[in-house]
């Protein structure tokens, strides 16, 4: 099994972005026993206990066909079997390849989406989010959120203040996931600067504002309903 045969049964395909130096892939992870079975056949058993962790079956798919596809794509990258790939993590808990330390890749999965990241020049984040309307975007963001995207947020109503709720926050996980920070890190550090094209980033007085000097973020083409951002370091 190849990424290249997942991507002709329709159940992978590549996503555009700007920067030659990295791809992208958005990976099908409804629940589709067949495709399950495969998926499983290249997981460790670490890989498919955690998944069994997950009491819904639409958790435990996507878990294992995202896991699956990410050992597809860096397994073809680094030249070794998918099966055979040995990750370890990096500080703040980012996988990386024993092997191909270089490597850089990055996973994000939501809804029935899962989004790849990989570059082997650059340091790469990913996040894609499923929108849900069900949210109260303005005080999310009142409370997670800089000052003045709050402002923004708050200035739009409908779908469009949805939207921006959304691009901001996926800008903000795909930088910290990029930069391996994480939940080390607040939202409130750095500022998203919404644009048509790729969006700017404002440092703010936060311990590791001198690391985002170099980081670029682009929002990914997703299907409706979904919000996707890559940032590359």
């Amino acid at each position: 099994m190849t990424i290249a045969q997942w991507i002709r049964s329709g159940a992978a395909r590549r996503a555009a972005i700007s920067d030659p130096a990295a791809k992208l892939w958005l990976v099908e992870a409804a629940p589709d026993p067949e495709r399950i079975a495969t998926a499983e056949s290249l997981l460790s058993f670490d890989e498919i206990a955690r998944a069994d962790r997950f009491y819904r079956l639409e958790d435990r798919a996507r878990a294992v066909l995202s896991r699956a596809a990410l050992r597809l794509i860096v397994g073809e990258a680094a030249g070794i079997a998918p099966e055979k790939l040995a990750f370890s993590l990096g500080p703040f808990g980012k996988p990386l390849l024993a092997a191909r330390p270089d490597l850089h890749f990055n996973v994000s999965h939501s809804g029935e989406l899962a989004l790849i990241g990989l570059s082997a020049e650059r340091i790469i984040g990913v996040d894609i989010e499923l929108m849900r309307d069900n949210l109260d975007e303005a005080e999310l963001a009142r409370i997670f959120f800089c000052e003045s995207e709050y402002r923004l947020i708050a200035s739009k109503e409908g779908a469009a203040r949805l939207e921006a709720f959304y691009r901001i926050w996926t800008a903000k996980e795909a930088v910290l996931k990029a930069l391996g920070i994480g939940v080390a890190a607040s939202l409130k550090d750095f500022e998203v600067r919404l644009s048509p094209g790729p969006a700017a980033i404002q440092p703010r007085a936060g311990s590791f504002s001198p690391a985002l000097a170099n980081v670029q973020i682009e929002p990914v083409a997703a299907p409706d309903s979904y919000v996707a951002t890559v940032a590359l370091a």
